[in-house]
């Protein structure tokens, strides 16, 4: 019978397999693992013990050893942990970590005297010992919270080493957990002495020990210790590339491009390493140090690799100044004159298209303002535009809806509606042709055609483009709750209206259109939204303090209603780029992080948060 049974259990293993039977006995080690962990982290240390000698007996890797240990210490049974520590330290004996498991098993038992002769002792002997056997053991003291001998270790591996391996990054990471941050950032400085190569791991590791905020002390230390070295070394320039990093850091961006001249000059460059400072002040809103890179790169003449990048590098920062910053019109003829002289010296060709794209809408929307003929000037300059031999179809659709916004400026919304007809019917399924259909559900929209309006808006719900789509989802809901059945259009229309004058720079006209409104339909549910227009009209004059207020009060007032994230985002531009209050910026985004975590501006707010809080972002 017992054979017989055998012989069947023999058959059953060749039909099945020996691959089940080794999957079972995975799925029950698995399960040990998940058990003995579960109980490790509840302190039901007697229960983990029992998995973790069975996990070790089967195979002793660290993870194993390590939790063994533990428990044994946790349960002082240190006997037991002795001899498990020397048996660890048998198997993989050129791990010295393992001996330092050995006498802090000496010294949770409390006889510290023969620990420290144990520890003495390894130190002691460490002479013939390899890279890693150092390394191993001072990170092993250091784990031990026992930095003395941590450093006791490094600094003897140093001296036996020599300048084949110092040991910099292991004495800095134990000078900071000491407390020695000058000790530290000097240390990771003179990695740079050993390789330029460890240039990104010593700023990683800078930025996330030290960090870049005023109130930092440590900021004066590694400026210092950073001039010392760059006046030691001045044809070196390594320690100059670290001063220009942290000066970013802390966004003294001015400091960085006297620096990063200084490096240009003396090295004869092309420019380049001003230009990618002058890029990142572009992005981060430091127009004055942008357009002064630029332009320090532009003086080099026609002859250098960068010039022409320059120059309309330097017509951009200058843009973007006039347009988030207040101006004169002196200031604003002066930008113009500058785009003029450029494309006078490039050409109107289809490589500056950019250029003619932007100063027609400096012409349009910014000199508009003042002079009459200015946008009727930025029309014609784009209609002519348009017939420069060697457009592609996306240049020629992107100067044809720059029109189509500045006919809708100077009342010509039809021809705009046109425009933006053939941009959307040639770029059905791209995002321009999507933001044209946009634009022109907007014209419907001022017209006061609702229904047409919505069918288009509809469309775009489900626009690639999530932008896109989330302002055809706003207005068309925003025009369907105001044109139920129980309702009158009239407050919408008049609304909508003041909205084409706002876009034409009609201030006045629109504002009337607005109290307009309030007197005649008093209560309406478009306070939310009258509100937010006064903030836009505020900051389309440049009385940025007011337009911030304004779009505050929105999100305070109407915290629930789908403007009061677009406000706080305004508001927080504002605040950021055209009043330098950073801090008020950053609680604003702050805000929208954590009252909106839905909101499509969340990417946005957090970006902006971590920049100003001095995070390095890739």
């Amino acid at each position: 019978m017992n054979q017989y049974v055998n012989s069947l259990l023999l058959l059953l293993f060749l039909l099945v397999g020996p691959s089940v039977f080794a999957q079972e006995a995975t799925i029950q080690a698995t399960t040990d693992e998940q058990l003995a962990a579960y109980y490790y982290r509840q302190g039901e240390f007697d229960k983990a013990l029992l998995y973790y000698e069975r996990l070790y007996d089967e195979r002793p890797s660290d993870d194993h050893y390590q939790y063994y240990l533990n428990c044994l210490l946790a349960l002082e049974e240190f006997k037991e942990a002795e001899k498990l520590a020397e048996k660890q330290a048998k198997l993989a004996p050129q791990n010295l970590g393992y001996q330092v498991d050995i006498g802090r098993v000496y010294k949770r038992a409390g006889d510290e005297s023969k620990a420290d002769k144990h520890f003495d002792k390894l130190i002691k002997d460490l002479n013939e010992a390899s890279i890693n056997q150092i390394v191993d053991l001072g990170k092993a003291f250091s784990e031990l919270n026992d930095a003395d001998r941590a450093l006791e270790v490094f600094y003897k591996g140093r001296k036996m080493m020599g300048d084949s391996y110092p040991f910099h990054f292991q004495i800095a990471q134990v000078l900071g957990q000491k407390g020695d941050i000058e000790g530290m950032i000097n240390e990771y400085l003179d990695v740079l002495l050993v390789s330029k190569g460890y240039l990104q791991s010593v700023q990683n590791t800078l930025n996330r020990v030290i960090g870049f905020d005023e109130q930092n002390q440590y900021n004066a230390v590694l400026e210092e210790a950073l001039m010392e070295r760059v006046q030691k070394r001045p044809d070196d320039d390594i320690y100059a590339q670290m001063l220009v990093w942290m000066l970013v850091r802390q966004d003294r961006y001015d400091a960085a491009l006297v620096q990063v001249k200084a490096l240009d000059k003396r090295n004869r460059e092309d420019g380049g390493r001003v230009m990618s400072l002058a890029r990142t002040a572009l992005e981060n809103f430091q127009y004055d140090v942008a357009a002064d890179g630029f332009s320090y790169v532009a003086e080099k003449g026609p002859g250098d690799y960068y010039y022409s990048e320059a120059v309309t590098g330097k017509l951009r920062a200058l843009k973007e100044q006039v347009v988030h910053t207040s101006f004169t019109t002196e200031e604003l003829q002066a930008l113009i004159n500058a785009y003029r002289d450029a494309l006078d010296e490039f050409g109107k060709r289809a490589s500056t298209w950019e250029v003619i794209r932007d100063l027609a809408h400096i012409q349009a929307f910014y000199a508009g303002k003042y002079d009459p003929n200015a946008s009727k000037e930025a029309a014609e300059l784009l209609e002519a535009s348009l017939n420069i031999g060697g457009l592609n179809e996306q240049q020629q659709a992107a100067l044809k809806m720059e029109l189509a916004n500045i006919h809708v400026l100077n009342g010509r919304i039809w021809e705009a509606s046109l425009l933006y007809g053939q941009v959307e019917k040639r770029f059905k399924y791209d995002e321009i042709g999507f933001q044209a259909k946009l634009n022109n559900a907007k014209v419907f929209y001022y017209s006061g055609d609702f229904g047409w309006a919505e069918a288009q808006l509809d469309v775009l719900k489900g626009s690639t483009s999530k932008l896109i789509a989330n302002d055809a989802m706003e207005l068309a809901t925003f025009i369907s709750e105001n044109t139920g059945l129980d309702t009158t259009t009239e407050a919408l229309a008049t609304f909508a209206h003041s909205e084409l004058l706002l876009a034409q720079h009609k201030y006045d006209s629109a504002i009337y259109l607005l109290d307009l409104i309030e007197r005649n339909f008093p209560g309406h549910e478009l306070a939310d939204n009258i509100l937010f227009q006064r903030a836009s009209i505020d900051m389309e004059r440049g009385n940025y303090e007011s337009a911030a207020e304004k779009f505050l009060l929105v999100a305070e007032t109407y915290p629930s209603d789908i403007l009061a994230d677009n406000a706080l985002m305004e508001a927080g531009r504002l605040y950021e780029q055209s009043l330098n209050n950073r801090e008020k910026a950053m609680g604003i985004y702050e805000q929208v992080l954590t009252d909106f975590p839905g909101s499509l501006f969340v990417v946005e707010a957090r970006k902006r948060y971590r920049i100003l809080r001095g995070d390095q972002i890739n």
